[in-house]
């Protein structure tokens, strides 16, 4: 599975699994039939409606053309705005638009993506999306390079080793207590530092990520410590899955 790391805040890289082409089509497919669904729907109510009034419903065309149409143009804005980063059918496929910065994606995001899903999708029967995602090698169609984004896959499985979770004795002695600072995204990002060295990364570039990581963590824990920098985000994890257990 072809694969991106998306560098954070923190300036620590962390690696994500790229949506497949079959997955964003399913997904796709899923929101046309999602859409067609509630057109038909309306359509049913507008006849019922039809049915009661003896034919005066047809004296508001606009708020007909509004209730029926509006919330199917604007769709994939409204989902991705309002379920970050997602539609019903990237949900139920477990993908989501993300940021390749790292940072939050925004109306401004989900804006741009929108408007130029005509040009990859509709408009040339989805050539353009596709070639355009084939030939990139990051996920990315039009509108996610002008947005900045790509849609990647969330894990289906998860494991206690997938988590920011850390086993810890009953008897644990919590060592920085000032760890109730950080949030679970900070500790998420200490943990993938930590599983790195899994990875047998390269040394140096590795001790640096370390340093960086633990500076960070001193700096919002106003923690200072001589600790190794692997040992004492070993620690911060253990200390802070201790504390939240309690």
């Amino acid at each position: 599975m072809q694969t991106i790391e998306i560098e954070t805040a923190q300036n620590v890289n962390i690696e994500y699994p790229v949506a497949s082409v079959g997955d964003r089509v399913v997904a796709e497919l899923i929101d046309q039939l999602i859409m067609i669904g509630y057109l038909i729907a309306i359509i049913f109510l507008y006849i019922w409606l039809l049915s009661l009034t003896e034919g005066s419903a047809f004296d508001f065309p606009v708020a007909y053309f509004i209730i029926l149409f509006l919330p199917v143009f604007f769709y994939h804005l409204l989902c991705e705005t309002f379920l970050n980063g997602q539609s019903f059918g990237k949900k139920i496929m477990k993908m989501r638009v993300v940021k390749l910065d790292g940072s939050q994606a925004g109306i401004g995001s989900y804006f741009l993506r929108w408007i130029l899903a005509p040009i990859d999708l509709y408009f040339t029967y989805g050539a353009v999306g596709l070639v355009t995602l084939l030939v990139n090698g990051k996920g990315q169609r039009l509108g996610d390079i002008a947005a900045g984004t790509t849609v990647v896959k969330l894990k289906t499985e998860v494991k206690l080793d997938d988590t920011i979770l850390r086993s810890t004795p009953v008897n644990y002695e919590v060592k920085f207590p000032q760890v109730t600072a950080l949030t679970d995204k900070d500790i998420a990002i200490v943990k993938a530092v930590l599983d790195m060295n899994y990875k047998k990364p390269d040394i140096y570039l590795y001790e640096q990520m370390l340093q960086k990581t633990k500076a960070a963590i001193e700096k919002k824990t106003g923690i200072s410590s001589n600790l190794r920098p692997i040992t004492f985000l070993d620690t911060v994890l253990k200390d802070y899955n201790y504390l939240l257990s309690e």
